[in-house]
């Protein structure tokens, strides 16, 4: 099997899917040995017991009551006092399988993440690349959240891979003028919009490169310069590029989830438990 995706409520987040077109079908009942049936808790001796199987490609592969409370914490913080385990809810069965079915096709188109862009990606998305400080924060070993970050980071890889709409980068809002500054145009003010700008701006020319530019409308009004722009022309560049980039992820998402829902539409899940 794949290695797992894991928890950190990071991954549908990061690649922008929900559930997803699985097909469920009954589980065969299970043998009396490993029955979960009626059961909110499971102890030591349960916890390799099936809590759901997925059919993809060809093949079937459980998931395991362990697997899926690894997937959100360390087996030793999800201990009870007497020695149980609370039943992983069958959305832990749901994000393993749509995880290891990505992996799988990234796999199959030879994508791969890096050690570096996996600590990028844990920069990006959780502010740190110290795995050690995420690790104590989710309950989890640094060695697991190394795991999650690269299956992470691959899936991030695919979806680029596979989307034809491109990202832009999220931008931040302009600093806040000092008290009485707010109208008085600034350097600072000036490098941070012509940022946002790119190639709208001709910074040689000190001008705009072009007139029909998304920006260049929502700053029409505005005077900017290469040494010069207020803080109101930086606000105003800041929600048209805000909007710009939130038009822009709408679409990657459309994009992918279409991708994904038609790979999970060819997957069957049985599951054991439907607890919530």
């Amino acid at each position: 099997m794949v290695i797992r995706t894991i928890a950190l409520c990071l991954v549908t987040l990061a690649v922008g899917f929900g559930l997803g077109m699985f097909v469920f079908s009954r589980m065969p009942a299970p043998s009396a040995s490993n029955t979960l049936a009626g059961k909110c808790v499971v102890a030591e001796d349960e916890l390799d017991v099936a809590l759901g199987t997925y059919t993809y490609d060809g093949t079937i592969e459980r998931v395991t009551v362990r697997e899926a409370i690894e997937e959100s914490s360390t087996l030793d913080a999800a201990k009870n006092a007497d020695g149980t385990y609370e039943l992983p809810s069958a959305d832990a069965v749901l994000s393993i399988a749509r995880n290891d079915i990505l992996m799988q096709e990234a796999q199959a188109r030879d994508i791969a993440a890096t050690d570096a862009d996996a600590l990028a990606y844990a920069k990006d998305t959780l502010g740190t690349d110290d795995y050690a400080t995420i690790a104590s924060s989710y309950q989890l070993t640094a060695d697991k959240v190394k795991e999650q970050m690269l299956r992470s980071a691959t899936i991030r890889k695919l979806r680029d891979s596979v989307v034809t709409t491109k990202s832009v980068k999220k931008p931040q809002a302009p600093a806040s003028p000092e008290e009485g500054k707010e109208d008085e145009p600034s350097e600072e003010y000036a490098s941070y919009v012509i940022g946002l700008l790119g190639d709208e701006w001709d910074s040689n020319a000190n001008t705009w490169a072009r007139e029909n530019g998304v920006l260049r409308e929502a700053l029409k009004d505005y005077t900017i310069s290469n040494d010069a722009a207020t803080y109101s022309a930086a606000t105003a560049a800041y929600y048209a590029a805000y909007t710009q980039f939130a038009t822009t992820e709408q679409q990657v998402s459309s994009e992918w989830t279409s991708f994904v829902n038609d790979l999970l539409s060819q997957a069957t899940v049985q599951l054991s438990s439907l607890v919530a």
